[in-house]
């Protein structure tokens, strides 16, 4: 089953440095995801919060352009309702058959990559602000999952989701200038799974 993960991610805090038009630093973000069902026998039921952080860099090209890209980590996850039985759902340490109605707690982790082009204003007084958009290769870290009917919980679900997850990305914000190269930078970025 094809799963799609969207998610909502604000980044708090960025510290960023610039050397030779190499810009990085460090960050931190609350997330808010939820799953899309692809099949019409299974229905949204609720979204999940998580966290992320990573090390975004920017490989300035000009001064309003640059590549982005960085390593992050970011739990991701959602609430599916099964309106049909699974015959077969694996978990690492058994198979279930699950009966309709079941609800499973999607807690998943992933390692991303992001790919993007970046756009920026000339700095307007301290702040500048950009927009940015490009593609999330994803790579499962780790896959737990809750099962309603039965009373499973925190079962590794590795089996039923994907390894590997390519998605697309577009967000903007502002970088607040401290003084020298040191920014502080606040984002709001939509990701979704393909």
């Amino acid at each position: 089953m094809k799963k799609y993960l969207i998610g909502i991610a604000f980044v708090f805090i960025s510290v960023s440095v610039m050397s030779q038009g190499v810009t990085g630093g460090l960050y931190i973000s609350p997330v808010i995801s939820w799953l899309k069902p692809d099949s019409k026998n299974i229905t949204k039921d609720g979204s999940r919060f998580g966290f992320g952080f990573g090390i975004p860099v920017d490989f300035n090209f000009s001064k309003n352009f640059a590549f982005s890209t960085g390593i992050a980590y970011t739990n991701i996850g959602g609430n599916l309702k099964y309106a049909d039985s699974i015959p077969k759902f694996e978990t690492v340490d058994s198979t279930y058959h699950l009966v309709p109605g079941t609800a499973i707690k999607y807690k998943t982790s992933f390692i991303e990559i992001p790919l993007s082009l970046k756009g920026k204003t000339n700095e307007i007084g301290y702040i500048t602000y950009f927009l940015k958009a490009g593609i999330s290769p994803q790579f499962r870290f780790k896959a737990k999952g809750d099962i309603s009917v039965n009373s499973g919980d925190n079962l590794d679900i590795k089996a039923e989701v994907r390894s590997f997850n390519m998605g697309y990305h577009i967000g903007g914000g502002i970088e607040y200038s401290l003084g020298g190269s040191t920014k502080l930078l606040v984002e709001a970025l939509f990701t979704n799974g393909l």
